[in-house]
């Protein structure tokens, strides 16, 4: 009897436990307000509600060949010369990986992001606020302007972010992106200057200029990401935050932005023309 009465304790313990666990996993849980009115719906938060899909995490891979030195490297001389016949050196691969954010600017799937955040990558991959994951391809790199386009086909009920003509100093700036892989991650503050440049710390020369300054926190993997102000539009692309500084956080201007997809649609209408020339000619041919 002793020996149920003890079993029947150990049962109810443990049950006990996993209520309670279960319990605490419920209650932790924080749910997100359903859409309503009130003071709390503010227009940053408008603009989170209508635009944070938008925004997209890209992850890449990159492969980088390693070749091991041979073992006379610290005494050089007329072996290196006979290394090639006589000794193949190992060469292994190392696949880096890296986060990264964009913005969908178009109907047909084209995404602005900073071209340091593709570069090199020998796949890339989107994942959309849904959690929707495709691989994607790089269809324009302007490195003078850290920026790039890629194509994804696009996931439905999606809407294309609308790119500012203007900014004013002081208004509010809210940022978009994944900072450590962290989706839709929010920060806001304000526009603190314009025309703003980037020099290297070692030599001085100026790397990007026409930069939107803010106070808004930008974390790494939010490079790429969507600067917007309280119209939903897209003001800039989160660059990077001055390390040496509080509170200073620069982004690519809309007008950098449109410069580049000009000169892309530019581009992209010569070679469609080439490629019809070349069809007409070829049938041409054969007759």
């Amino acid at each position: 009897m002793l020996r149920m009465l003890k079993y029947i304790c150990l049962i109810t313990l443990v049950m006990a436990f996993f209520l309670a666990v279960s319990y605490a996993e419920t209650d932790s849980i924080v749910r997100e307000a359903p859409l309503g009115t009130g003071q709390r719906i503010t227009p940053i938060v408008k603009v989170i509600r209508e635009w944070a899909p938008s925004v997209v995490n890209i992850s890449t891979e990159r492969t980088v060949l390693l070749q091991t030195q041979p073992f006379w490297k610290d005494y050089g001389g007329i072996l290196d010369k006979f290394q090639g016949q006589f000794s193949q050196q190992t060469i292994g691969a190392l696949n880096l990986k890296s986060l990264g954010s964009g913005v969908i600017i178009s109907d047909d799937g084209l995404i602005l992001t900073n071209a340091h955040v593709v570069n090199m990558a020998s796949k890339i991959y989107v994942t959309f606020y849904d959690g929707t994951r495709k691989e994607a391809a790089v269809a324009a790199v302007s490195q003078r302007d850290d920026l790039a386009l890629i194509e994804v086909s696009l996931p439905p009920r999606i809407r294309p972010v609308k790119i500012a003509n203007d900014v004013m100093i002081g208004e509010t700036a809210i940022a978009i992106g994944n900072p450590l892989g962290l989706e839709n991650s929010v920060t806001a503050g304000v526009v603190s200057g314009v025309n703003r440049e980037l020099s290297d710390p070692t030599t001085g020369r100026v790397i990007f200029n026409g930069l939107i300054q803010t106070d808004t926190p930008v974390n790494p993997g939010s490079s790429g990401g969507a600067l917007l102000n309280l119209d939903g539009e897209l003001v800039g692309i989160n660059l990077a935050v001055v390390q040496t500084a509080q509170s200073i956080s620069l982004a690519i201007s809309f007008a950098r932005i449109k410069s580049m997809l000009k000169e892309y649609k530019q581009l992209k209408a010569k070679v469609e023309a080439q490629k019809l020339e070349g069809s007409y000619r070829s049938k041409s041919t054969r007759k």
